[in-house]
């Protein structure tokens, strides 16, 4: 775990400016404004997003009115998000520096596949602690139609799990309200969106 971690933290701390300007692309910028539009349409009025990243996601919501926080594990998209005015945080997806139930809703999108093991399981257990009962969570990764661990040209550690793998995991935190998938332009894999109702009341 620490050498994954290492070489992860390694890879996104030199190409954090590189990514502020790359395109969201159709599918993610459908799912954020759907995403907006759901918080707004149940008065949702604050969000934590997990993996923030160099802000782009985070712009957006910040801008619709959202109460936003974000977490990342480089301290180049903390720095990054702070500079755009967000409030971010260097931290782990796995032990998020946040109390039970801070949120309304939760967003995490191209993060959680790199976490080995059972990292992912505590992951989505920690979104379910900081999000409200009944509220609402989004998660987006690459997966695939096998599970496999693998590691990029870039030294980059994925865990990639199938459809029906990460719906299972997904279900611990509540009810699926949809889920979907689309191509990422290679064999066997493709990209995995969902959207969760937290359980509880």
């Amino acid at each position: 775990m620490p050498g994954i971690e290492e070489a992860l933290r390694s890879y996104y701390d030199r190409e954090m400016s590189d990514r502020a300007d790359r395109p969201l692309g159709e599918h993610r910028e459908t799912r954020l404004t759907e995403f907006l539009h759901r918080c707004g349409d149940e008065g949702l009025s604050s969000v934590v997003e997990v993996g923030c990243g160099a802000g782009r996601d985070g712009t957006v919501l910040h801008a619709a009115g959202l109460d936003y926080a974000g977490v990342d594990f480089t301290s180049a998209a903390a720095r990054m998000c702070s500079g755009l005015g967000l409030k971010a945080v260097q931290a782990s997806a796995v032990t998020l520096p946040f109390a039970d139930g801070s949120f309304d809703a939760a967003w995490s999108m191209s993060t959680l596949m790199h976490l080995p093991a059972d990292g992912m399981r505590t992951a989505l257990a920690e979104m379910q602690r900081v999000v409200r009962p009944r509220g609402l969570i989004e998660v987006g990764i690459w997966g695939g139609t096998e599970e496999r661990e693998w590691t990029d040209q870039h030294g980059r550690y994925f865990y990639s799990r199938t459809d029906e793998d990460i719906q299972s995991l997904l279900s611990a935190m509540g009810e699926i309200l949809a889920f979907g998938t689309w191509s990422r332009g290679q064999v066997g894999g493709h990209y995995q969106w969902a959207r969760v109702r937290r359980s509880g009341v």
